[in-house]
């Protein structure tokens, strides 16, 4: 089992197989209750919310995107550029925002249903990142703080 990840982070593929016939690429090798297929158009934000129980892993398969979150262990906003092929596990109880500066498409792989009833059940919706605040964001003194504790 991977989610043990405290908070967002990059993770590897659990297992890659090569030989003469080509390659295989474990993204996620755990129980799991939905896989999705996202895209973005350039521009656009998404997210702003955490799930009260749910996870996530996204894997890049096309463009770039960029991965903000309120660190609940550090207390300040962390920023990661994820490229084409990275995976970003996404644990519950942390508020994560993304930003897609060009056409993004996504691999999603959640622990939960993702029917309308169950998704908005467990998110929570968070003002965090727009487009004004969005370039600040990415330096390492941006000052932002949830008006709930999650921990």
């Amino acid at each position: 089992m991977q989610r043990n990840f405290k908070e967002s982070q990059i993770v590897n593929y659990t297992d890659i197989h090569k030989d003469l016939r080509g390659s295989i690429y474990s993204v996620v090798n755990e129980e799991c209750k939905n896989v999705s297929i996202i895209e973005s158009k350039p521009g656009s934000i998404r997210s702003n919310h955490y799930h009260k129980k749910d996870w996530h892993y996204m894997l890049v398969l096309e463009g770039v995107l960029e991965y903000f979150f309120y660190s609940n262990i550090e207390r300040r906003v962390k920023y990661i550029n994820v490229k084409k092929d990275h995976i970003i596990f996404t644990p519950n109880l942390e508020i994560h925002a993304t930003f897609f500066p060009q056409y993004c498409k996504l691999l999603v792989v959640s622990g939960y249903l993702r029917d309308s009833a169950t998704y908005e059940a467990d998110t929570v919706r968070v003002e965090f990142i727009n487009h004004d605040n969005l370039q600040k964001a990415k330096k390492e003194n941006f000052i932002w703080s949830p008006k709930v504790d999650l921990l």
